[in-house]
């Protein structure tokens, strides 16, 4: 199937502007139907595809999506999912706004050494329940979203996928770190330096005090064995890279795809057998709220495929104006690119983004590395920290969202979200995509 015309980005925009606006515009039927939402559009798209297509081009429609990308995608969370809920953390003495900002500035550190959804899924629920007498809780989640889901992963390949693409391209490892810590820190120092501003006032207002009293409770780990789980996840992620494919029904399919995902997979069902079903009840584990996040993507891995192969053709596609405007003549405008590949990412997998601009900007890792390092730069702290601006634009956002959710925190609609999002992290990219 060949995507050249803009409409077919209609399906993927509805399911973005229904999660935006149908919970305000009508609350009741989302509550109770919002789930096939998703759904709806992608039936919609699917019918296109079968009326000017064919109905024979259906089943590639559905199941390359979801064979190629999703598949891996699903297992690869879920699996953190699982070992990290048989990780119990508690944490002793003094949970206030102190605590708080060093729990998330650590975890940004942590993340970007064990990727942004393996800190998220380890550490959202003991960070939730040291704050579960807190009255005004959105802003936990929020920070949390910011900090540990998203930009602390700018670190090193393996904090963030978009990084990891790099790596893979021929990018040194250490390069990413070499060349983004300025920016890396000093957003990190900033998000930390507000959110304790805005915790303190937040503390204040419902304690009377500034700092929470020091307690009795000694630091509480249960389902050690869980965290060499977490070591064996990332190592199978790094680990299964090599060359070798087969075919099914035409398509191509990696054997390291396949090899990885069985591994994930082996771990995962280890971890339930071993890890004493206490332990995860005591931590508040449920299967709730990855099956909400896998319903929800399997609608937004079939939506999208038809936008990424139009931004993959690049200056030759239905999008060119956008390549365009980033670099008019061939020459890119650093701060353009930043905004154009962060934007993106927020709403598309900026996996394919980074890897879309990382061909459009050269192809060559070595050129990137040297002579085109402020491009390099610009688009890879752009498609890690702006996954932040959306719950769709890094895969950790909406499972934190969820796992709040489940324990009683009134989650922002994606609109709401964006709110926040918008009103804390603009400024702060503004600034960055200045002094690149």
């Amino acid at each position: 199937m060949d995507f050249e015309n803009l409409l077919w980005a209609i399906p993927f925009l509805g399911i973005i502007f229904s999660m935006s606006f149908l919970p305000l515009l009508a609350p009741n039927f989302w509550e109770k139907h919002g789930g096939v939402i998703p759904f709806g559009w992608t039936a919609i798209y699917l019918a296109c595809v079968a009326w000017i297509f064919g109905f024979r081009e259906l089943l590639p429609a559905t199941f390359e999506p979801l064979l190629n990308d999703y598949v891996s995608f699903i297992i690869q969370i879920a699996t953190l999912y699982i070992v990290a809920g048989g990780i119990y953390i508690d944490f002793p003495n003094g949970k206030g706004p102190v605590f708080n900002t060093m729990f998330l500035f650590l975890g940004s550190l942590l993340a970007g050494w064990i990727g942004t959804t393996g800190a998220a899924m380890l550490l959202i629920r003991p960070f939730l329940r040291a704050n579960a007498q807190r009255r005004y809780k959105v802003h936990l989640m929020v920070f949390f979203i910011f900090l540990i889901a998203n930009i602390g992963g700018a670190a090193t390949p393996l904090g963030d996928p978009p990084l990891f693409i790099g790596f893979l391209k021929g990018v040194d490892f250490f390069w990413f770190i070499q060349h983004l810590y300025p920016v890396l820190f000093g957003t990190i120092f900033v998000l930390c330096g507000l959110f304790y501003v805005v915790d303190t006032i937040l503390f204040k207002k419902e304690t009377g005090r500034f700092e929470m009293a020091r307690d009795n409770v000694s630091f509480v780990i249960k389902g050690a064995r869980n965290l060499f789980f977490l070591v064996l996840v990332l190592l199978a992620v790094i680990s299964c890279q090599f060359e070798g494919s087969f075919e099914i029904v035409g398509e191509t399919y990696n054997y390291s795809s396949v090899l990885r995902n069985i591994i994930l997979l082996s771990i995962a069902t280890i971890s339930i057998k071993l890890t004493h079903k206490d332990i995860r009840e005591e931590n508040g584990f449920t299967f709730a709220p990855i099956r909400e996040v896998a319903e929800f993507f399997v609608a937004i891995f079939i939506t999208v495929a038809p936008i990424l192969s139009i931004l993959s053709k690049g200056e030759n596609g239905s999008l060119a104006m956008i390549f365009d405007w980033i670099a008019p003549g061939g020459e890119f405008i650093l701060s353009k690119c930043f905004w154009a590949s962060g934007l993106l990412s927020s709403v598309l997998d900026n996996a394919p983004t980074f890897l879309i601009f990382f061909h459009l900007a050269s192809g060559n890792a070595a050129e990137l590395m040297t002579t085109k390092a402020a491009i390099l730069t610009s688009f890879s702290i752009s498609t890690v920290f702006m996954g932040a601006l959306t719950y769709i634009g890094n895969a950790p956002n909406l499972m934190v969202r969820s796992i709040s959710e489940h324990h009683g925190i009134r989650v922002p609609s994606f609109l709401g979200y964006m709110v926040w999002s918008v009103g804390i992290l603009a400024p702060i990219f503004l600034v960055i995509s200045w002094l690149l």
